[in-house]
This record gives structure tokens, sequence and C-alpha cells, in this order.
């Protein structure tokens, strides 16, 4: 007889937890969901992304490595955009020199630079630094609108062009178009870009001169949606996409939850997955890997004491003795290099070992 997973609510006493019970084949587990995570992992555009094929593939990677980017080019302050462009300027001198100029100036000239006490060659300490922005919160903002700089509509355009390109590239491998249209306010007095606070508070606060809603500059330009953003940069993405392949293969899925193992502690799961009552714990990794990841995994479903664990990863275990090491624990599907692979052949692979393992 298949054995489902069922769900119970505990009492009152444990309800703030919102913990789900997880009954597989003689195994009991308590999970606590993070409700933040999941409203974020139903978003529309959030489940159409993971969704697309092939999505941790090198080549897909680097094409939305690059569309992001561009996009910092795009919206950056013209400090940040002078830094990104830096190496291109190495070749001459007087291209360096100008391009020297024109990052420090603003620095210099900035209230939070001179709050810091710094060296000849411009080191700081760290903590002070950090100490500093926290307590002066305006001397943050006051470095942000120095450095600025005015809107260059010709360079904007230019950069949306690339964005556009690399965009264009992407739908038609995947038939999903990452960024939305978006625009840029602009003060019409000193051609700065405006922020949301000085829009709201009707005042730039680069020049000091009170603008109205209608005399503000709008330059229509395309953006990657900030939930977008958020799912990369966390490796949430490849936590979603992996969830969805094990979905592929008729199992239920959980992303992001803690879960209480033997001992009472409650470890951080990248996913838990269940199939006829077969309950696997995987473990995500889109970088570098190294050793104390894979024995803190080990140590990890050892507590959980899940049927099967999955160990996927976009490159390869840092080193062979890793690698045998893994190799010893029978419970341990090891799934390597997976950015030098096709879904399919990935698919295949993975029923195959949960098949032989379960």
């Amino acid at each position: 007889m298949i054995r489902m997973p069922n769900f119970i609510e505990l009492d009152s006493s444990v309800r703030e937890e919102n913990p789900t019970i997880i009954l597989g084949k003689n195994i009991l587990l308590k999970i606590i969901e993070d409700p933040d995570k999941q409203t974020f992992l139903r978003n529309s555009t959030v489940k159409k992304f993971v969704s697309i094929p092939n999505l941790c593939n090198n080549e897909m990677r680097e094409l939305i490595e690059r569309l992001l980017q561009q996009e910092t080019y795009l919206t950056a302050p013209s400090f940040v955009q002078a830094l990104m462009q830096g190496k291109d300027k190495l070749e001459a001198l007087a291209p360096f020199l100008q391009w020297l100029e024109q990052v420090l100036t603003p620095l210099k000239e900035s209230k939070i630079f001179k709050a810091v006490e710094m060296d000849v060659q411009g080191n700081f300490e760290k903590d002070e630094f950090k100490k500093l922005a926290e307590q002066s919160p305006d001397l943050v903002a006051d470095f942000m609108f120095r450095v600025k700089g005015e809107v260059d509509k010709e360079q904007l355009l230019e950069y949306e062009r690339k964005l556009l390109s690399i965009d264009k590239e992407i739908a038609k491998k995947t038939g999903f178009n990452v960024t939305v249209p978006s625009v840029l306010f602009v003060c019409p007095k000193c051609k700065k870009r405006l922020f949301s606070n000085e829009i709201a508070s009707k005042k730039c606060l680069s020049c000091n001169e009170i603008i109205s809603e209608e005399q503000i500059d709008r330059i229509p330009i395309s953006k990657i949606p900030d939930e977008m953003k958020i799912l990369w940069r966390s490796n949430l993405w490849f936590e979603a996409y992996f969830a969805n392949l094990l979905r592929k293969l008729d199992f239920k899925t959980w992303v992001g939850i803690h879960a209480m193992g033997a001992s009472g502690i409650l470890h951080e799961i990248d996913i838990l997955a269940i199939r006829r009552g077969v309950v696997v714990v995987g473990e995500c990794k889109s970088g570098k890997v190294t050793r104390n990841d894979v024995f803190n995994f080990c140590t990890k479903i050892s507590d959980l004491k899940a049927h099967v664990s999955i160990l996927a990863l976009i490159k390869e275990l840092p080193e062979p003795e890793t690698r045998e090491f893994v190799k010893k624990n029978p419970a341990i599907i090891r799934l390597e290099n997976m950015g030098k692979r096709k879904e399919e052949e990935i698919l295949v692979d993975l029923e195959q070992r949960l098949s032989l393992k379960t």
C-alpha cells in the first residue's frame, strides 16, 4: 500500500512556530516553514523563472549574470559606473587620471569621508566605518547624493540597448523575458537621478531645489524585477529549481525550511521531499564547495535520519578525498557538475539513482 505524507497541526502551545509533521516510512519529522520565504516563492514571476529549462546550465547562468551586470551599469550612480568602467581606462594615462578624479572627488567631498580618520593611502578601519554608517545614516545619504552624477541619456540608451540584447538572447532560449518596463526619474534642474525619498519630499538633495511632480523628467528604461535579483543572489533560485526537478519525479517538496533532528536541534534544510513514504533531504550549492560544507551536511542528515540525501552541485567537490568520503555514505546521492549537464540527463540520472536507494 502506498503511504502518503500526513500533515498534522500541533497544539496551540507551539502554534506560533507554524510547524508541520511529515510522516514517512519509519520516520517522523517536524518542519517549520518561513512564511515570508514561502510567499516569495509563490510569486508568479519567481515560479516562472525557476521553471526555465536548463536553468543551472553554465551557458544559461552566464547569460543571467551578464544581464545583472548590465543592469548595474544602467541604474548605478556615476561613481559606481566609473569604477566598473575603470579597467577600460588603463590603456592610456590621461583617460585613467580623468577616471581616477571622477571616482575620488565625490568621495573626498563627502561628510562620511571627513568623519572617518584616514591615512595617506586612504585606508580606514572597517569597524569604525560600519559603526559610523549605522549611527549616522545621513552621512551615507550625503555620500550617495554626491556620487549620483548627471544622467547621460546617450550612455543610458547604450546601456539599455545592451541590456535588451542580452534579455532577447535569454528569451530566445527560454521563452521568458527577464526585464520589465520601468522609469528613471531625473531632476529637471541638476539632471541627476532622483531617489524615491526625493520624489516623495519633492526636493532634490543633490541641488537642494524644490521640484514638483510635473517637473520631474522621466526616462523609460528596462529593469530586472527586485524579486528576481534577490532570488538569484541568495542561491534560492537553485533550491527552487532543483525542487522543480524533484516534482517532475512525483515528489512533494518544501524549500528553505527548518527540520528538527533526533537530537532536538533544528537544522536549516535547502530541500525536503517525500515520495511514497521515502523522505529525501537535499543540499544545493551553486558556488564553491568546501570540505566543511560536505561534513556539515553529513552531520545534518545523520541527525535527521532521512532515507536518502542529495548533494546537488553546480560545480564539483573540492578534492578527491572529499569525494571518496561521500562515496562511503550509501545514503548520499552525489550530483556534481550540474552546470555542464542538460536537464533531461539530470532527471534520468536522478530517477535511476533514487530508484536504487528507495
